[in-house]
């Protein structure tokens, strides 16, 4: 999810005081489904813990392959098909020129790139959705002041990369990938990335300081939560297990907002809505069994590719949707274009409204 920009919101003049109020729905809503997520991924580690696979893969491959289709419920709005077919070269061309090069690097067994590229890419993706969800609390809390955006972007994917590469030396693709330059390069890179999160920290600290407009509580609180958000890889020695673990608070974020959005836009709507959509977004009592079946189709589909010996074409898969998912979430919750803020901003910063299934 790609950073709000400037909301129109006006500022609410008040210095240096904390608000209750600029929460996206609800306090219990936001707290435990957007600021404290991982506490709703715990049956997943439960599962991990116990070792439960339908819990443990099931749960992390539910999530994220959820996560991934989520996006692409946005092709079916019908007011979204002349957008696309005005900006054909990026909604179309794009995704298959990422094709193109991903099927080639895989098919002459390149080694290293589309993991690094992955690792890299995904990095990016989740610290610039928590800027993007960052930017709805702070529309709330009346703050337009660039400098504040700015600011705050900056120092989450600045911490966010340094985080990522904490543990970079227990990540096998990308030391393959440092090799070829040198054994000592996560150093190098790692070193560097410490001094620019510690510099745009500082500099977040000298714009807190400086504001002049309502620091929310719920703002404050998803910040903190953003600038802490890769810290599995500070505890969890292995980086893949660690980038899992991050991850898994990431799907539910994004399922939350892509729920929400959804539920405000089409919960209520007569006319001009796709009925699947009209169904997902206003009745929970289809919506999640619907969620558990694909999670279900998807825990059954890896296990066959395991038991038949061919998981290799399965994790080729995920690897390709993750990467497509990607390129398409960039474009599809891009606010710089216009028509991106005027079919979802209103419903995303506007008065939180009862949700009901």
């Amino acid at each position: 999810m790609s950073s709000i920009n400037d909301l129109g919101v006006e500022s609410l003049g008040v210095r240096a005081r904390v608000s209750n109020a600029g929460w996206i729905h609800s306090p219990l809503f936001d707290f435990f489904l957007l600021i404290a997520a991982p506490l709703a991924t715990l049956p997943v580690f439960v599962g991990i813990y116990l070792r439960i696979p339908v819990l443990a893969i099931g749960g992390v491959l539910g999530l994220a392959f959820l996560h991934y289709a989520s996006t692409f419920s946005f092709f079916f709005w019908n007011e979204n098909r002349p957008y696309y077919r005005s900006r054909w070269l990026a909604f179309f061309g794009g995704p298959t020129l990422l094709a193109v090069v991903y099927w080639i690097l895989i098919g002459l067994q390149i080694p290293y790139i589309v993991q690094v590229v992955l690792f890299v890419w995904n990095t990016w993706h989740v610290s610039r959705q928590n800027c993007g969800i960052l930017s709805l609390y702070r529309s709330r809390a009346g703050a337009t002041d660039q400098v504040q955006k700015n600011a705050a972007n900056n120092a989450i994917i600045a911490v966010s990369f340094f985080l990522a590469f904490w543990n970079i030396n227990t990540h096998e693709e990308m030391m393959g990938f440092f090799g070829w330059f040198s054994k000592d390069l996560f150093w190098i890179v790692k070193i560097p990335l410490g001094v620019v999160a510690a510099y745009y920290l500082g500099r977040l600290g000298v714009a807190l300081y400086q504001r002049n407009t309502v620091v929310g509580l719920p703002e404050g609180l998803f910040l903190a939560a953003s600038l802490g958000f890769f810290y599995p890889y500070l505890f969890i020695k292995d980086s893949g297990y660690a980038t899992m673990a991050m991850l898994l608070p990431h799907y539910v974020q994004y399922l939350t907002l892509v729920w929400l959005l959804h539920r405000r836009k089409f919960g209520g709507a007569s006319e001009g809505a796709p009925r699947p959509l009209l169904k997902l977004s206003s009745k929970l009592h289809i919506l999640i069994p619907a969620c558990l079946v694909f999670a279900a189709f998807i825990y059954l589909l890896r296990d066959v590719t395991v038991s038949s010996g061919h998981e290799s074409y399965f994790e080729m898969i995920y690897l390709f949707v993750a990467l497509q998912h990607f390129y398409f979430d960039g474009l599809i919750w891009s606010f710089r274009q216009q028509h991106v803020r005027k079919t979802m901003l209103p419903f995303l910063v506007g008065r939180p409204e009862k949700v009901s299934s």
